[in-house]
């Protein structure tokens, strides 16, 4: 081999070389989006299908993924996702303000819950989870650590002021049906005031979906639609898919808020009254 070979593999073997460490730098120091560092699959979804086989877009991320074998359905499962999210991390001797509760150190961008069919690695439909109390802006808040004792359950049993990995997909009955096959996602912005929403698998439809919440508000007939509702999937039900609460504003200037919704079987929906007592 001429010397001139010689040269020209040693400064590619050298190129080769600076390019491994300068990815390792970059993927140490952050520089590189949360997407392209791999899917966060969880230990219950790891000898499943990769995000490749589910289809996801190539910038996205999986967070976590449920499937739906305790539920009878053991050819499909829940993938939570999100798409070119950023990176959050909660500093370990910083507080927890209000926020926090729902957020700890977090992942923020479009987020997306699929049902996909295990052995053919395929998605069988998605929905979008937009803050529609936020004018339906399409991002939302994923913890990947958090501390116990919110409104997230976690995974082992950490110390007290330590953040863990949630389980978001956490299925339990919300609806009373007797089927765990729904879960909720949180969102506190204030330190008063809690958006909640429920997402699980229909039977009768054979997909995913975000429950339509339907209130009427004193005074009015017609009922006003969401996919979100103060408090409620965080209140302990008054019998199987019933709740009767309150929420108390009036001391910031607000009203004492009152809720009396109930699960329909056949509309697959919540419907209620929202009643708004002035604090005065």
């Amino acid at each position: 081999m001429s010397r001139k070979k010689n040269r020209t593999n040693r400064t590619r073997g050298f190129r080769l070389r600076v390019a491994v460490i300068g990815i390792a730098v970059l993927f140490y120091f952050g520089r590189v989006p949360i997407w392209a560092q791999g899917a966060g699959v969880t230990s219950k979804a790891r000898d499943n299908p990769t995000p490749s086989n589910y289809q996801l877009p190539a910038e996205s991320l999986l967070v976590e993924e449920q499937p739906l074998d305790a539920a009878g359905h053991p050819d499909k499962t829940l993938v939570l996702w999100m798409v070119k999210p950023e990176k959050h991390p909660h500093k370990p001797d910083d507080i927890y303000t209000c926020p926090d509760y729902t957020r700890g150190s977090h992942y923020t961008g479009p987020t997306r819950v699929s049902l996909a069919d295990r052995k053919t690695g395929k998605i069988i439909n998605t929905i979008e989870i937009k803050q529609e109390y936020n004018n339906g802006e399409d991002s939302f808040d994923v913890p990947y650590a958090i501390r116990k004792g919110y409104q997230y359950a976690v995974e082992g049993h950490p110390k007290a002021g330590e953040e863990a990995k949630p389980h978001l997909l956490l299925l339990k009955d919300y609806n009373g049906d007797g089927k765990a096959l729904e879960f909720a996602l949180f969102d506190a912005e204030f330190c008063m005031g809690l958006e909640t929403t429920l997402i699980g698998y229909s039977e009768r439809q054979g997909k995913v979906i975000q429950y339509p919440i339907r209130l009427t508000e004193e005074g009015e007939r017609r009922a006003t639609e969401s996919h979100w509702c103060d408090y409620l999937f965080s209140q302990k039900p008054t019998a199987p898919g019933k709740w009767k609460y309150q929420v108390n504003y009036s001391g910031r200037g607000g009203d004492l808020e009152k809720y009396d919704i109930r699960y329909s079987p056949e509309k697959e929906a919540f419907e209620g009254t929202h009643t708004a007592v002035s604090g005065d």
